[in-house]
C-alpha cells in the first residue's frame, strides 16, 4: 500500500485518486469550455439542423460550466440553484447526466468535425466521473493473488513468499 502525498508516513493508507478527485471541477470546466468552444462554428453555419445543434451544445456547455465552476458564470441566475442540486447527487448519477447532455446535440442531424469534438469534450467529463466512479487500480501484487495462478513449484502466489 502507498501513502498519499498528505499522510505522514506512519500509518500506510491506500492509494487513491486524490489528483483526480483534487482537479476534477478544473478538467471538468476546461472541458466544457472546449466543448462550447467547438459549438460557436457549429452554429455559424447555413444549415438549419447545424444551428439548433450548435446552440443545443452551448446550452450543454453552460450547464456543465454551471455546474462544476459557477464562479465562471455568476452573472446567469440558474447557475447557483443547479450547481448546488447537482453537487449534493452521487457521483454515477452526475457520469449519467454529463453522458446525457453531451449527448443530445447528436440527435439534430449536423455532423462535422467540431460538432463531434464537442460531443468527445462533453463525453471527457462523464469519462472523469467515471475514473472517479472506478477508483484505483489494485496493486500488481493483488491482482496477482486475485488471479491465483499456480507457478510451477504448485505453490499459489503470495506476496510474502520467496
Amino acid at each position: 500500500m502507498m501513502s498519499s502525498p498528505t499522510d505522514s508516513g506512519s500509518v500506510p493508507v491506500q492509494q487513491s485518486n486524490w489528483w483526480l478527485e483534487t482537479w476534477r471541477n478544473y478538467i471538468c470546466a476546461a472541458l466544457a469550455m472546449l466543448e462550447a468552444l467547438m459549438a460557436i462554428p457549429t452554429f455559424i453555419s447555413v444549415f438549419p439542423s447545424c444551428i439548433i445543434t450548435g446552440i443545443v451544445q452551448l446550452l450543454a456547455a453552460i450547464v456543465t460550466i454551471a455546474i462544476e465552476a459557477p464562479a465562471i458564470v455568476s452573472f446567469l441566475r440558474f447557475a447557483q440553484p443547479i450547481g448546488s442540486m447537482i453537487d449534493t447527487k452521487p457521483q454515477w448519477m452526475k457520469a449519467v447526466f454529463y453522458v446525457i447532455i453531451a449527448l443530445i446535440p447528436s440527435f439534430f442531424g449536423c455532423v462535422g468535425f467540431t460538432h463531434w469534438l464537442g460531443i468527445i469534450a462533453g463525453l471527457g467529463v462523464a469519462a472523469v466521473y467515471g475514473m472517479i466512479i472506478l477508483g484505483p487500480k489494485a496493486s500488481r501484487d493483488q491482482m496477482k493473488f486475485q488471479a491465483g495462478s499456480v507457478p510451477a513449484g504448485g505453490q499459489p502466489y503470495s506476496p510474502t513468499s520467496p
